[in-house]
Formats: C-alpha cells, sequence, structure tokens
C-alpha cells in the first residue's frame, strides 16, 4: 500500500519520521522543522488506518512494514519511528536501507493490559478542543498545539486496530545485530522495551539511551531532552 506523505525542506539530506499508534504525520510539527534547519529533507508519512492513508483490513507490522518499503525510498539518510512507528520500522529496515535509523521508545515488548487513552465522549465520537483540555495520555499535559493535532489525528484513526486480532500487540523482537546503525531512544522509564531486551540490544550493537525524565510520546512533551540524546545521530 502506498501511504500517504507529505515532505518539506529542500536540504540535500533525506529523513523519513513514522508516527505512533493513533498519530499521523502531523504529529512532527516541532519535529520536522528542526531537521530541516539541519538541512534534511523530511517526510511525513500516515500509517494505514491512520491520518489520510488508506484504511485496511489488516494490521499486522509486516504489513506497516511493507506500507514503508512501497511508499519510500531506498538508501534515505535517515529514518525515525516513535512507538508503533518504531514497529513498522524494524520490519522495512531491510528493505529500506537507511543510513541510519533511530527508534523512539518501540512499540516491541507492549503490556497485554495496556489501553490506550483516547479522548472520546460517552458515544465514541472525538471530542472538540474544548473538551479535551483537561485530557493528558499517560498524564503528561499536552500544549495547545498538540492538542489540536492530536485530536485531528484521533478523528483520522481506524479504530478496529484496537480490537480483536489486531490488538494486543503481540512482541516484536528485532535482529539482536541491527539491519544498519540504530539508535534506541527509551522513555525514563518505558514498559515497551524491558531492561533484559535493551542490554541484549545493546550487547548486539544498538546505540541505547534514556531521555531523561521523559514519557512515552517524548519528541511531544520532552522535545528539548530528546535533542540533546540524539543530536549526534541527526
Amino acid at each position: 500500500m502506498r501511504l500517504h506523505s507529505v515532505s518539506v525542506g529542500d536540504g540535500p539530506k533525506t529523513a523519513a519520521l513514522v508516527h505512533g499508534m493513533t498519530g499521523d504525520g502531523g504529529t512532527w510539527f516541532e519535529v520536522a522543522p528542526w531537521l530541516v534547519g539541519l538541512g534534511y529533507t523530511v517526510t511525513l508519512v500516515d500509517l494505514r488506518g491512520h491520518g489520510l492513508s488508506p484504511r485496511a483490513s489488516s494490521y499486522r507490522a509486516s504489513d506497516l512494514g511493507d506500507d514503508l518499503v512501497d511508499t519510500l525510498p531506498t538508501g534515505m539518510d535517515l529514518i525515525a519511528g516513535h512507538s508503533l512507528g518504531g514497529r513498522a520500522l524494524v520490519s522495512a529496515v531491510e528493505s529500506l536501507r537507511p543510513r541510519k535509523t533511530i527508534y523512539l521508545d518501540p512499540a516491541w515488548t507492549v503490556p497485554r493490559d495496556l489501553v490506550i487513552s483516547r479522548p472520546l465522549r460517552e458515544d465514541g465520537s472525538v471530542m472538540s478542543l474544548g473538551e479535551a483540555s483537561g485530557w493528558a495520555p499517560a498524564g503528561w499535559p499536552l500544549s495547545a498545539a498538540h492538542l489540536r493535532s492530536s485530536l485531528r489525528s484521533q478523528a483520522l484513526f481506524d479504530a478496529t486496530m484496537l480490537t480483536d486480532p489486531w490488538w494486543p500487540l503481540p512482541d516484536l523482537v528485532p535482529c539482536e545485530k541491527p539491519v544498519v546503525p540504530s539508535l534506541v531512544a527509551l522513555a525514563d522509564p518505558t514498559d515497551l522495551v524491558p531492561p533484559a531486551l535493551a542490554d541484549r540490544l545493546g550487547a548486539g550493537g544498538y546505540e541505547i539511551r534514556v531521555v531523561p525524565g521523559a514519557g512515552h510520546d517524548l519528541h511531544v512533551t520532552h522535545l528539548d531532552a530528546l535533542k540533546i540524546t540524539i543530536d549526534d545521530w541527526v
């Protein structure tokens, strides 16, 4: 499946950003300009069932990865994936062969009882901006701009992805040796990459770093700390 994508910037280096569950390419509205300022042309994709990309009858990690392969060119300078996007990227990296990858708190080992917080009314519709003013995923407050972005993406999200057989997500363990140089930037703490897995991947060649104090949406709630953590990789 070819995904909806938008490119910004015109730098000589190329990067792609892959969002997490219930998001879309718009979630990167603060990250993309930063990379553009570093000389990148940045491609923002909407995963299947998200944003303006098509709905689907299957939401396996391999499907999400195949879509990235259908959409992005091979040999990009950098691809970063957050949460579900990091899960999709693991399935695509061998084909896409970017020069580097960055996984942002990737959804590799998801607790079976994890509940995805969504700003919904009792009838299942997405709240208005005023109604959602006190809503905060995982307890982290959102700025007004990020709340507007989240409400837009939530309204476009295919909620069947949160039903059987697609949810809960089964464990997806990456190859112990990275296909390309790979940085894993983790929330502090994280439930998605347990210490034993992080240690094993680190021993295999992944660069494992923790973003101090960050929650799961670290590119939203702790962007300055994330920039410091990954600066030498971008």
